[in-house]
């Protein structure tokens, strides 16, 4: 375990002076539903010509029910990159499947500082913070945090009517095997929620995670393991 621990220092040494930087990537994610493989997930960060960032996902669902009700998911994130922080400035979410579909969007209004949400059954406007983030874009901030070496930190994350204050800690550091091959990571956990959401990160692969796991409403478990990067 000491080992490990000063291997893994000196890795987040080599690379917390780019902590800060964004580069632009894409990665292929395995997705799992309590243990059983179910569809691929795309993930691609791209700069715009006005210095923002978009990160877009698209999840397809591949095996099982995902397959058989044509489960398409689409993400889409557009913020502005500062230091490692992050401003967002508009969030997209469809679902396609033919036993429901939804859509979300997000408009971050920073000169009101207002956030104007609609999901096709509800309108929200409430007050936000400068650095509020949306729940994708919250995937780059913790990546980050694991390059640059924080291990705590307290984010505001925006929701469907209101801002959410989400604690994140490093919760263990260890070799985690992903379709992608192992990694030595560092393993974020939502202890204001426990069991909600644990990410793994590893400094030397970028601002995207090796894994991902969330608790969902039923019970059961969504995890994105690492397949291919860019």
């Amino acid at each position: 375990m000491r080992k490990f621990a000063i291997g893994f220092l000196l890795a987040l040494s080599t690379v917390a002076a780019h902590a800060a930087d964004l580069k632009a990537t894409s990665a292929v994610y395995t997705v799992i539903r309590d243990g059983k493989a179910i569809g691929d997930a795309s993930y691609t960060l791209s700069a715009n010509p006005d210095g923002s960032w978009t990160l877009r996902s698209e999840m397809k669902g591949t095996s099982g029910t995902a397959r058989l009700v044509g489960l398409n998911i689409h993400e889409e994130s557009t913020f502005r990159w500062n230091g490692g922080k992050v401003q967002s400035l508009r969030y997209d979410f469809k679902q396609d499947a033919t036993f429901k579909s939804s859509v979300k969007h997000i408009d971050f209004d920073h000169t009101a500082k207002q956030a104007h949400s609609r999901d096709g059954k509800s309108n929200s406007d409430y007050a936000i913070p400068a650095d509020a983030l949306d729940r994708t874009n919250l995937t780059l901030v913790l990546g980050a945090a694991a390059a640059s070496g924080k291990r705590d930190l307290t984010l505001p994350v925006a929701g469907r009517d209101h801002i959410e204050s989400q604690h994140f800690a490093v919760k263990g550091e260890e070799t985690i095997q992903v379709p992608a091959g192992s990694f030595k990571t560092l393993r974020y956990e939502r202890d204001d929620m426990p069991g909600k959401a644990r990410s793994w990160y590893s400094p030397a692969t970028g601002v995207l995670p090796i894994r991902f796991e969330k608790a969902q409403g039923d019970g059961s478990v969504i995890a994105l393991e690492l397949k291919e990067r860019g």
